[in-house]
């Protein structure tokens, strides 16, 4: 395929060839095919040129001019306009046109024609300039750049919107003033009531915190206008609150029109509600706006100085009436004194003439006499104890408890308050005296013939008084029989006594010892007599006369000493009965062998259909027992 050649540069090499004396056909116009490309044309002043005569090609000439490379069929060019014949200009030394740059030097210097009577305008169409890769890069970074400077001054958004959500209103308007935000650009929204932010706060805006905006912008502010003041709260127990949580309950319900004072009370204990007053409303349709005044105490007023008097040998009465007209609090202790009568004052943990604040303590030492000194009671015996009590100076209350003990009874056994020890006057002292051991005598009769239950009830008796000796009671001597000598059912027949949890007799004698345990045997009767034999039982037919009403089962139940239970109903049959598992009702027909006594089931209605007869035993037709002496009982 033939090398592609440009216009110029072959151009370039003919003229070339011409100043060094080689002849060659010099191309035209006319036999250049440009390559694929927009063509401007620009129209230059022609210079004269002087003509030249053709000259016979050399014989080493190509016989044909070179054939131009055919490219893809090019996007509309313009048709080229046929230049005229072009004289070549007288040889001159010139610089050769570098290949390279595939450009013509329209401004390069040349000799002119010998004559300008010769001379002829030729126009020539001059090829665009290309540009380099580089040269467009640049050019469209400087465009970009141009542009983004356009739109960056007079068009972007520079100013970032702030988050106004929780900020006075005013914050608004005074970043709207930094930034020169045009006039009515920020709008107002009505204001909404709002528990979570206070009036003139912002609660919403229309364009979101960060995004940029133009002075321009339209902005929309919704502010709070805080609490609904018309909506009910449950009004409380104030009574029963604190200062701190009556405060806690206004600032959760953000109350509008809520004030607390407070005040010195000595009744009132600090921080509690002294009295509370609504206005403009009530407890039961308390609002937000209903005005609620509450008092609370501070506590009492600060205390003065009180003079401490000399109360030594006083009553303690007086004493009670000095602390309460200063205010001063009393604590009394009591101990005995040899010196000082009882009820009046032996001290006081403050000297005369000492001051103190007011609701202060003051300890004050209280005589209970010269008090009584407790002897060891322990083995008195009755008599001793009635001499101690009637002695001078031992007034003392004594309260006695009992025990069983081996010790005589009546003998001290125990005192609640150690020997020794110095109580006050009329003070009660605890003393434990001797039951001594129970008494009863196995070896004898004494119980032969009496009620088991009355030896019961004595033992009961006994662990009453004291339960550690846990006395028993039973049939350990076997099982009941019958005698003749006790023939009343019950009657002890035998007893012995057994110690602890053995089976040995040791007869326990008098008296007996704790844990003893006796045993008995009781009577079920005389011996020798043959029981009554129980009669039998008759056998009696039951049949369908004997159910046509109530009151025929009832004289049948009655005639027969019948187990009848009897139920009301209140629909049904008049009569159905069951009887040894088979049941009949009015209206049917049956015949059935039972015997006297038998349980029989009635079930009637107590409305019945048919009229009641009147019947009776005689106008059963069944047969009696003895005339049937041998009936065939039911299966």
């Amino acid at each position: 395929m033939a090398e592609k050649k440009d216009f110029m540069s072959e151009l370039a090499r003919q003229v070339d060839a011409k100043k060094k004396g080689e002849v060659e056909k010099i191309n035209t116009v006319d036999d250049y095919v440009p390559k694929k490309r927009k063509v401007i044309r620009e129209e230059e002043p022609v210079e004269p040129v002087r003509p030249v005569q053709p000259e016979p090609a050399p014989a080493e000439a190509p016989a044909s001019k070179p054939q131009p490379v055919i490219e893809p069929e090019p996007e509309e060019v313009p048709e080229t306009p046929k230049a005229k014949p072009v004289f070549i200009m007288p040889a001159k030394q010139e610089e050769p046109i570098e290949d390279e740059d595939d450009e013509y030097d329209d401004e390069e210097e040349y000799d002119g024609p010998a004559s300008f009577a010769e001379e002829k305008l030729v126009r020539v169409d001059k090829p665009k300039r290309q540009l380099k890769p580089a040269g467009i890069a640049l050019l469209a970074v400087l465009a970009a750049a141009l542009l983004f400077g356009i739109w960056w001054i007079f068009i972007a958004a520079h100013i970032p919107m702030p988050d106004f959500v929780g900020q006075p209103v005013s914050a608004v308007s005074t970043w709207a003033k930094q930034n020169q935000m045009e006039s009515g650009v920020v709008a107002m929204a009505p204001a909404e009531y709002s528990m979570e932010y206070d009036k003139d706060i912002v609660i919403r805006q229309s364009v979101n915190p960060g995004r940029k905006v133009k002075t321009n912008t339209p902005i929309t502010i919704t502010v709070s206008n805080g609490p609904d003041p018309d909506e009910e709260i449950e009004f409380p127990n104030i009574y029963f609150m604190t200062q701190q949580e009556i405060q806690e309950w206004k600032d959760e319900n953000k109350l509008l029109k809520f004030k607390l004072t407070t005040q010195y009370s000595s009744t009132v204990p600090s921080g509690e509600v002294i009295s509370y007053e609504v206005k403009n409303g009530s407890e039961d349709m308390f609002t937000r706006g209903t005005t609620l005044n509450v008092i609370c105490s501070k506590g009492p007023a600060p205390a003065s100085q009180v003079t401490v008097d000399d109360f030594r040998g006083k009553s303690y009465a007086e004493v009670e009436t000095w602390a309460r007209n200063k205010k001063i609090l009393l604590e009394k202790r009591e101990t005995n004194s040899a010196t000082v009568a009882a009820g009046n004052v032996i001290s006081t943990d403050r000297q005369a003439g000492t001051t103190m604040t007011e609701g202060e303590t003051l300890i004050v030492i209280v005589s209970k006499g010269k008090g009584v000194t407790l002897p060891n009671f322990v083995g008195y015996t009755a008599e001793q104890m009635e001499a101690w009590q009637a002695g001078k100076g031992n007034n003392v209350t004594i309260i006695y408890t009992e025990k069983y003990d081996w010790a005589l009874q009546g003998t001290i056994i125990g005192q609640d308050i150690p020997a020794g020890t110095l109580v006050d006057e009329g003070a009660v002292v605890m003393l434990t005296r001797s039951l001594y051991m129970p008494l009863m005598e196995t070896h004898s009769r004494e119980w032969l013939g009496q009620d088991y239950l009355q030896l019961k009830k004595w033992v009961d008796d006994v662990n009453g008084k004291d339960r550690s000796v846990n006395i028993q009671a039973g049939e350990y001597l076997g099982a009941a029989t019958c005698s003749n000598e006790f023939p009343t059912p019950g009657q002890i027949i035998e007893y012995a006594c057994f110690y602890g949890t053995s089976d040995l007799a040791d007869g326990c004698g008098r008296p007996l010892n704790a844990y003893s345990r006796i045993g008995y045997k009781i009577s079920t009767g005389a011996c020798g007599v043959a029981p009554t034999p129980t009669p039998a039982k008759k056998d009696v037919v039951i049949s369908t006369n004997n159910i046509v009403s109530r009151s025929a089962i009832q004289d049948f139940c009655n005639t027969y000493g019948m187990a009848c239970t009897y139920k009301e109903e209140s629909s049904g049959p008049d009569v159905t009965i069951t009887v040894k598992g088979q049941t009949h009702s009015t209206g049917e027909s049956f015949t059935q062998m039972i015997k006297e006594g038998e349980a029989i089931q009635v079930v009637y209605n107590k409305t019945p259909a048919t009229p009641i007869p009147s019947a009776s035993p005689s106008a059963d037709p069944s047969p009696s027992p003895s005339a049937d002496p041998s009936p065939s009982p039911e299966p």
